[in-house]
């Protein structure tokens, strides 16, 4: 079952969002670490939900499978674009063990119904280059690519360093 979690549900979703994050860390590690203890995982969650985001989850058993993350965008520049509100689909995530069952479609079903009803009249998305998967599933549900990004960074830093 999907619903919108609450504050005090954004605990569960700290293995979640760590299991995200050490994909990005292992694919990534110039801009991505994973030393981040539980604690500091969950105040990530915290912040992000006091500045507006949004959390869908699918739970079995009371227990958190699969999260999306999503808020609001700022209208553009009128002199530059064409009026319009835009949600952004900020994490998804589903425990590998429950994937390949429409768990993750689900999700951005839920997603773009309560941003449509939140005024979006479209949505976004940042998918990693390494992650097919991802652009695949955004692809199936309406998405096209729309902006390129490029990276340049130095040698990652040292945590502590």
């Amino acid at each position: 079952m999907i619903t919108e979690a609450t504050q005090s549900d954004l605990g569960g979703l700290v293995p979640l969002f760590r299991s995200l994050n050490d994909l990005h860390a292992v694919h990534v590690p110039d801009r991505f670490h994973d030393a981040a203890s539980d604690a500091d995982l969950h105040e990530v969650l915290q912040d992000a939900w006091h500045t507006g985001s949004r959390f869908l989850v699918y739970r079995t058993e009371g227990v958190a499978r699969g999260y999306l993350k999503w808020q609001m965008l700022p209208e553009g520049v009128a002199a530059l674009e064409r009026p319009r509100r835009t949600a952004l689909l900020d994490h998804i995530w589903v425990e590998p063990i429950w994937r390949r069952r429409g768990l993750a479609s689900r999700l951005i079903d839920r997603f773009e119904r309560d941003s449509a009803g939140a005024g979006a009249r479209g949505w976004t998305v940042r998918v990693h280059a390494f992650n097919a998967a991802s652009a695949a599933l955004m692809q199936r549900h309406g998405a096209r690519l729309s902006v390129q990004s490029f990276d340049k960074s130095a040698a990652p830093a040292r945590i502590g360093a």
